[in-house]
């Protein structure tokens, strides 16, 4: 293996970086057994240093029996699931490694770009049986058993990547000399940890297996019988790491069949409330608060983002806008920013609709509109007047504004120009001074609407904050609630009578009005004229 085949590979080990280190320093190594990501978060909090993926504990999950039953891919799954959970390194139960060196081999590639930190196999002929299961424990011969785990670090493409060789002679009753004796043939093999188990309820045998254990290779305890003895106790004698290896799951098998039961007793749950995880310990461990962060940063909610409606125009000759001009003002919309578009004007034929549009239910009216939309989005809603096409510039100039309400107005004709008759003209309070506008504040304001003094006209647009859009929905319903037929324009100066302050972004170009049959064939024309010019 070449330096920089380690480099590399180690860049994706940090589990087994962690889990060398931890066994570099003073005390023992403290691990315990998971079968999902959730326990593996919950040994974290605890403070364990690692996490078991333990076979006894997915098979269980699994309602089926420890021998081998569940594949090799299966139980990567879940140890691969427990390693992205968690930054504590896992080591994974993979029972005798799934078959010959061969098998063993693929297991050690897969599980070490999985993130394991180490795997430990057992010197059990395949399918093994559950250490603890009375009945069958064949023991793999040792030179059999040698070449798996040789097979093993050849395979491995980081340095750190550990292979724990777990034996099993003193489960079958081999006894404590056939356990050294394959204890040392598995260190000298390449083993960078022994697993000395055992099943009986006195930790003695382990400990005379410590004390008689002279090689420099780390050993591994599983206390799950002995449990009198402590981890330090281990530890002095001459373990390094010790295994809890099921006690998650046992525990969780005791508390859940007694709260179901108590559930079933009870016929309620207030009984068993106090004694149990609220939910928002639940979303903690799923990692909701971090979900939240990242939401906030690199996701704009849907209904956050400014949308657009285009709503009837005025009454008059019956003009009807052309797909070809609906398709051009989605596209400006587009272009300013704006990607969620309704439209609630005639249209032609369904297949000639703008694309990325909702068309709504056809309006009458710019009340009935307003009143269709959904009121429960959280950003600007641009109103856009189906007589009147407006460009991306003034659009995103218009969705950039900050008051709850803000219209487009016209100011190229200046105060006092004679206007069309369909026109609202405005008054705003920024003052011409040497031919240009300019505002008291960042942006200036309609003052009212009409006479002779007018200094501009709407430009068929305005956008609302979801305060603005509460106050305009208020107006359109009593439009709907008199009968009385509301334009845009209509709108606007019943939130002027109510009292709402209105900003205006003026403008001198960059809108269209679509009032009649010639309105709309100019525009047409002039459109599909800048279509072609791109």
């Amino acid at each position: 293996m070449s330096t920089a085949t380690i480099e590399t590979g180690q860049e994706i080990a940090p589990g087994a970086r962690r889990l060398r280190a931890l066994f570099e320093r003073p005390g023992p190594v403290r691990i315990v057994g998971a079968h999902n990501p959730l326990g593996a978060r919950l040994a974290e909090r605890a403070g364990f240093d690692g996490v078991w993926s333990s076979g006894l504990e997915v098979s269980a999950s699994q309602g089926v029996p420890d021998t081998d039953i569940l594949t090799m891919s299966e139980l990567l799954g879940v140890a691969s699931s427990l390693a992205a959970a968690v930054d504590v390194p896992v080591v994974a139960d993979c029972d005798a490694g799934y078959g010959n060196a061969h098998n063993v081999m693929n297991m050690i590639r897969r599980y070490e770009a999985a993130g394991i930190a180490a795997v430990s196999i057992e010197d059990k002929r395949f399918p093994k049986v559950n250490s603890f299961i009375p009945g069958r424990q064949e023991l793999a011969p040792i030179g059999e058993f040698c070449g798996k785990l040789a097979a093993a670090k050849a395979a491995q493409r980081t340095a750190d990547f550990m292979v724990i060789a777990r034996i099993e002679a003193l489960i079958a009753g081999w006894g404590m000399d056939e356990a050294l004796r394959r204890g040392e043939a598995y260190a000298r093999a390449g083993a960078d940890a022994v697993l000395i188990h055992a099943k009986g309820d006195s930790p003695e045998p382990v400990l005379r297996f410590l004390e008689q254990w002279t090689l420099p290779t780390p050993v591994v305890v599983v206390p799950t019988t002995y449990h009198t003895i402590t981890a330090s106790e281990l530890a002095d004698a001459g373990a390094k790491m010790v295994i809890y290896a099921n006690h998650g799951l046992r525990a969780g098998i005791t508390a859940v069949s007694g709260v179901f039961e108590e559930i079933l007793r009870d016929d309620r749950t207030t009984g068993i409330e106090h004694r149990i995880a609220p939910l928002s310990t639940v979303f903690d461990l799923q990692g909701m608060p971090v979900q939240k962060r990242h939401e906030a940063e690199f996701i704009t909610p849907f209904e956050s983002r400014a949308r657009a409606v285009v709503v009837p125009g005025a009454p008059g000759e019956a003009v009807e806008t052309p797909a070809a001009v609906l398709d051009q003002q989605t596209a400006a919309l587009r272009r300013g920013g704006i990607e969620s578009v309704a439209l609630a004007v005639a249209a032609d034929a369904p297949e000639h609709r703008p694309q990325d549009v909702t068309v709504l239910a056809e309006h009458t009216d710019a009340a009935g509109a307003v009143l269709a939309l959904p009121d429960t989005a959280t950003g600007g809603t641009v109103v856009l007047s189906g007589d009147a096409f407006v460009a991306s510039g003034p659009l995103r100039q218009l969705a950039a504004a900050t008051g709850d309400i803000t219209v487009l107005v016209d100011v190229s004709a200046g105060a006092g120009a004679a206007r069309r008759a369909d026109a609202l003209p405005l008054r705003l309070n920024s003052v011409l001074r040497d031919g240009r506008r300019i505002a008291a504040g960042d942006l200036g304001e309609v003052v009212g609407i009409g006479g002779e003094d007018a200094d501009g006209e709407l430009a068929g647009a305005a956008v609302f904050s979801p305060q603005g859009w509460a106050a305009v929905r208020t107006v359109a319903e009593k439009h709907r609630a008199n009968g009385q037929p509301a334009t845009l324009a209509d709108l606007i100066a019943g939130l002027l009578d109510a009292g709402h302050r209105i900003g205006a972004v003026e403008i001198g170009s960059g809108w269209l009005e679509l009032r009649t049959a010639q309105d709309v064939r100019r525009a047409a024309e002039l459109l599909a004229g800048q279509e072609a010019g791109r």
